[in-house]
């Protein structure tokens, strides 16, 4: 596990596409490879509206508390793989406006980090909060980054080593694809990097809207993705518009549970014609 720092508001990354896609994990270890002397070792230090709450938070999930001050001033460390976060308390912070603050920590697995981090969750608070702070962003299969909102808002954005991160990035890019496909890439640029459910949304809805002469199982796949948006957003019109299309589509029902399988979405009430 590797920590890497960053000091800008995440919304600003976002658009200069420094950490969600411009400089992704694949690029920075590249960088790193081409490095000879790795002498140095960048620590971020993040505030936070209480140490104790903090570093609890944090041992909740499986770090060591190593360092532990109240006074004359809070200060505290955590560490995981051998690698630490530091906090410091900062007076008069409001973590639900806190979108400023954040860290990278690159691991040789997210997806199984994630599924950690989930099933702490639900033993220490009975559920996987998707909302509010603290928060875990929504993991999908095929994905290589989660974003965990600690509990004084900092997002921490944990990503898998190599270079799949940067190629699930730049599939978006490719113009050499299919209305169907390119969408596909597009949404999940905005749901997974950019955590954009809407934008996500959006994208998927302007390619069903042009889905004609389209192949039918990359429809039937933008449809099932949409329809896990909707149900995110609560969105049952959407949900029932997206059945009708799938139900159009004359998928076999193992060919459909193949689909919903890759994206990890619920069998819905409707049976596909055989």
């Amino acid at each position: 596990m590797q920590v890497i720092a960053f000091a800008l508001s995440t919304n600003k990354y976002v658009k200069a596409g420094l950490l969600n896609g411009g400089l992704t994990c694949g690029k920075y270890f590249n960088m790193l490879e081409r490095t000879t002397n790795r002498e140095w070792c960048t620590i971020p230090i993040l505030p936070c509206v209480s140490v104790v709450e903090t570093l609890d938070f944090w041992e909740m999930l499986g770090y060591s508390i190593t360092y532990k001050q109240t006074r004359p001033y809070q200060y505290g460390v955590v560490e995981r793989g051998g690698y630490a976060l530091h906090f410091g308390y900062i007076k008069g912070m409001d973590k639900h406006a806190n979108g400023y603050t954040g860290c990278l920590v690159t691991v040789q697995d997210a997806a199984a980090v994630y599924k950690e981090f989930t099933d702490r969750f639900k033993q220490h608070t009975g559920k996987v909060p998707h909302a509010g702070i603290p928060r875990i962003s929504r993991m999908k299969p095929g994905a290589t980054r989660f974003t965990l909102t600690d509990a004084s808002g900092n997002s921490v954005i944990f990503v898998s080593y190599g270079e799949q991160d940067q190629q699930n990035w730049e599939d978006a890019d490719n113009r050499d694809q299919s209305r169907m496909k390119k969408a596909l890439a597009v949404a999940k640029r905005f749901r997974d990097y950019k955590n954009d459910d809407n934008m996500a949304a959006q994208t998927l809805d302007v390619a069903l809207k042009h889905r004609d002469g389209e192949n039918r199982f990359e429809v039937a796949e933008v449809a099932v993705m949409r329809i896990e948006l909707a149900d995110v957003m609560n969105d049952k019109e959407k949900i029932a518009e997206c059945d009708v299309i799938l139900q159009q589509l004359d998928l076999k029902e193992d060919e459909l549970l193949s689909i919903r399988d890759k994206h990890k979405t619920a069998k819905r009430n409707f049976q596909p014609p055989n």
